[in-house]
């Protein structure tokens, strides 16, 4: 469903992210896009937020950012802005201790978090260093557990399709 809330949340993203590369130079952008397909499902709101997950946190530099955040605070419902100011982490702010606590006392970023978590634990498999991947998993099953999933469940080796342009599921 395009409707244009989604609309209005992928410009943003695209502002955000559309030209950065992840760790492993694969398009940013198909993060965000997979990371909200994984929640449409749940309703526009989720999907808006799963588009939204990290457009605060990684727009730079920080008049950029104050643009993002004036953007997505006149745009979007409160609902919508609480729970993409919750999954933003701050500066300083420990991942364990004070982040994750602080995001899930949000339904919606939750839901979020799972998403993205799941993504990027299913990423692992990609980094050459045995110990790079291994540090991975372990943070991003920790995450899900803490998140109320099983952790381990969660991953699915995914594979960058350049001819899609989309992370799809790795063939066993």
């Amino acid at each position: 469903m395009n409707t244009s809330a989604i609309i209005k949340a992928k410009e943003i993203a695209l502002r955000v992210h559309g030209d950065k590369l992840d760790k492993k130079d694969y398009p940013y952008m198909a993060h965000i896009l997979d990371v909200a397909l994984r929640v449409a499902h749940l309703g526009e709101s989720i999907e808006v937020v799963g588009l939204l997950h990290d457009a605060i946190e990684d727009a730079e530099p920080e008049d950029f950012k104050k643009e993002i955040t004036e953007l997505i605070e006149t745009s979007f419902s409160k609902e919508i802005v609480l729970a993409i100011k919750a999954m933003s982490k701050r500066q300083g702010e420990d991942y364990f201790e004070d982040y994750l606590p602080r995001l899930k006392e949000n339904k919606i970023a939750t839901q979020v978090k799972i998403a993205d978590s799941s993504h990027n634990l299913s990423k692992a498999h990609l980094f050459d260093e045995i110990l790079k991947q291994e540090q991975l998993r372990n943070k991003y099953i920790k995450v899900l557990n803490e998140l109320g999933e099983d952790g381990r469940s969660c991953e699915k080796p995914l594979v960058y399709s350049d001819s899609e342009e989309k992370w799809i599921v790795k063939n066993p």
